[in-house]
């Protein structure tokens, strides 16, 4: 695990920048790239700095990428409740508009379908590339502290129904397929998140406590905060 702890905004989004590309360049040699996105007003200036990350890149390099979402709210697309909504006009939209990627590249989730949640693991594929926004409490994607779900070992999605957090329905990715991840960019930013973080480093605690921990099993692990 690899932290990068600054209270200096644009030198944490310099080191993001460096090992995102590295992490994409390593695996260009595959057919797609998948990069998770997750929600989380907070990662939000890292996620609107990216486009300029993307002209770092080659064409067939950027035609490899594809966006999906580590969790999404049972939701219409076009409500503020939903994580793509968020992301669309902040990261998708503008990448499209510079033709770095093409709306194919964006992988949502079929709720007309009964078994969505298996569809979407079937469609999107690969593990590639992961951004964990982190929540106060710990939680990261829909996968809350003391939660059922922590326990399952299913390798694919999963619908919660019950999230502490609304709106309740939703789906995400199981803790199996958390660490099962190779390139992992974790974010604690803001005073807010700073039991969250004490949590995270704390050998005492385990992922019931603070499912992010979960993070610290995948093979190359980021961490960025602004708590340094």
């Amino acid at each position: 695990m690899k932290q990068f702890l600054d209270t200096n905004l644009s030198c944490l989004v310099d080191d993001f920048k460096d090992m995102f590309i590295s992490s994409i360049i390593q695996l260009s040699s595959q057919e797609r790239i998948v990069i998770w996105l997750s929600g989380g007003s907070s990662v939000n200036h890292f996620y609107t700095e990216m486009e300029h990350f993307f002209s770092q890149l080659d064409s067939d390099t950027r035609k490899k990428i594809y966006f999906c979402f580590l969790d999404e709210r049972v939701v219409a697309f076009s409500s503020p409740e939903s994580n793509y909504f968020g992301l669309k006009s902040l990261l998708l939209d503008p990448l499209i508009a510079l033709w770095y990627i093409s709306q194919d590249q964006v992988i949502l989730p079929d709720f007309s379908r009964d078994d969505f949640a298996q569809d979407y693991y079937n469609r999107v594929g690969n593990i590639d590339i992961w951004l964990f926004w982190v929540g106060p409490d710990g939680h990261t994607c829909s996968l809350f502290p003391n939660h059922k779900l922590l326990e399952d070992e299913f390798d694919w999605y999963q619908e919660i129904h019950d999230s502490p957090k609304p709106p309740s329905h939703r789906i995400t990715i199981s803790a199996t397929m958390l660490r099962n991840t190779p390139y992992a960019f974790v974010f604690f930013m803001g005073e807010s998140k700073k039991q969250a973080y004490d949590n995270f480093i704390d050998n005492e605690l385990s992922i019931h406590d603070c499912p992010v921990k979960m993070t610290q099993e995948c093979r190359n692990v980021f961490v960025f905060s602004d708590l340094g």
